[in-house]
């Protein structure tokens, strides 16, 4: 079981310092895997506060080279140095504010594989393509235009575009809907299982429901991982949805 928390652009020093005092106060379990992706600035910083903690830490983003003349980006290589063990790829936010194409996501996605970053990648359709019946055949083709042939030791997040911070999330049968086929596209291409996330508007009310779901190996938080109580809630069900799979 996953749980990827997603700070995005939010929480300054002060905030971090005291969220991470919850996180001191929490006995963690042994079979749940925790990552955080920090604002850029504090990657190492909030490094240092939870090096302690059965937590590790992420970037919300790297280029696909490993060093150059690129204003404003970072490096694979960076994220590596700076304590970081995941990094996220091919988020919506970045797909649709900074263009970033599917061909620019696979060499993202490769560059961080090759810098020994675990990957999660990002992919979802928009409310046009569900409504139209077109969500599984878009998410296909964004799978097999992004996916690295060296796609090893990371994940997929399926994060439907319109569910993103907006409270509405699809239903459990198009989750696990969404979520077998895409197990089974990996399976096919890499001849391997993948763990496969979901996010899109998760939080304290909906979260046993979601890891109910079939096919769901953990969740990727947004807006509700900004609060250390709710977070921790969101934890301690996955916990709990684990003891009772067991």
């Amino acid at each position: 079981m996953f749980i990827a928390a997603n700070w995005k652009m939010n929480l300054d020093k002060k905030s971090i310092l005291e969220f991470t005092k919850s996180l001191q106060k929490f006995k963690f379990s042994n079979h749940i895997n925790t990552c955080i992706f920090p604002p850029l600035t504090y990657i190492d910083y909030l490094h240092n506060l939870i090096k302690n903690l059965p937590i590790s830490i992420g970037g919300q983003n790297c280029h696909f080279k490993s060093f150059g003349a690129f204003t404003g980006e970072v490096s694979a290589n960076f994220l590596k140095d700076t304590g970081c063990e995941y990094v996220l790829i091919g988020h919506s936010e970045r797909r649709i504010l900074n263009n970033e194409n599917n061909a620019e996501i696979k060499s993202r996605a490769e560059t961080a594989i090759n810098s020994s970053l675990k990957v999660i990648l990002c992919i979802g359709e928009n409310l046009a393509d569900r409504k139209e019946g077109k969500a599984v055949d878009y998410i296909e083709k964004q799978l097999n235009d992004c996916l690295p042939n060296n796609f090893h030791n990371s994940f997929i997040a399926y994060e439907p575009i319109w569910s993103i911070g907006t409270g509405k999330i699809p239903s459990s049968f198009e989750i696990q809907e969404m979520h077998t086929h895409i197990k089974k596209i990996l399976y096919k291409k890499l001849n391997k299982n993948i763990n496969v996330l979901y996010g899109g508007s998760v939080n304290v009310k909906n979260i046993n429901d979601i890891l109910d779901i079939t096919n769901v190996d953990g969740v990727l938080v947004g807006g509700a991982s900004l609060n250390a109580k709710d977070f921790l809630a969101i934890y301690s069900a996955a916990v709990k949805h684990l003891d009772i799979s067991l």
